[in-house]
């Protein structure tokens, strides 16, 4: 009896149908499946807003280091932050346009000879910026306020306007492809108080 019941088992064990074999068998199986699968849209999505926040960061800083060097800079200073083809339009003196960086380096040279040099204290700042950027191309609009001492008559003076923006990337960063300069109304303050300064 003990011999016909081994023989019993014995195929049970040997055989292929063997319930704990085959679920081990697809528990690998599965386990495989999850390892391959690989999250590349995520990523992809990952790398194109950061490269956007860049690029944002980029010409918020391209704006404001313009009016660091416009108040305190050179004309080559601020003619190395327009592109080689860039076009400058200050519309609030006239409807010309300077073309190219030469003609903009021109004209940032005679602003600091005929206004620049008769003031003190010249400082002028943006704010509200609304920046758009399509590929290697950006836009951007923003208020400038601006004020400074005249020096001969010793006047605080304020002007307000708005910025214009065109920008090109180009030889991994950015540039002024455009600027027009519009300015609403400037007044002078009758009274101020002078500081300690710099």
């Amino acid at each position: 009896m003990a011999k016909k019941a081994m023989k019993g088992v014995k195929p049970v064990r040997e055989g292929r149908s063997n319930p704990k074999r085959i679920v081990i068998k697809k528990a690998r199986t599965t386990a495989k499946r999850v390892v391959r699968r690989k999250p590349t849209p995520a990523v992809s999505s990952f790398v194109t807003a950061s490269s956007l926040v860049e690029d944002h960061l980029a010409i918020q800083q391209l704006l404001h280091k313009y009016c660091h060097v416009v108040d305190r800079g050179t004309a080559d200073e601020v003619a190395a932050l327009f592109h080689r083809t860039a076009v400058l339009l200050p519309r609030y003196e006239s409807d010309e346009r300077y073309e190219g960086r030469e003609a903009v380096r021109g004209w940032y040279r005679r602003y600091m000879e005929k206004f620049r040099a008769k003031v003190r204290y010249l400082r002028h700042k943006i704010e509200s910026s609304v920046i758009e950027i399509t590929g290697d191309e950006a836009t951007a609009v923003c208020y400038l306020d601006a004020d400074s001492i005249t020096t001969s008559v010793n006047e605080a003076n304020v002007a307000v306007g708005r910025y214009d923006d065109k920008f090109i990337k180009d030889e991994g960063r950015w540039w002024f492809k455009e600027r027009t300069i519009i300015v609403y109304y400037s007044y002078p303050l009758a009274l101020y108080r002078k500081g300690r300064g710099a």
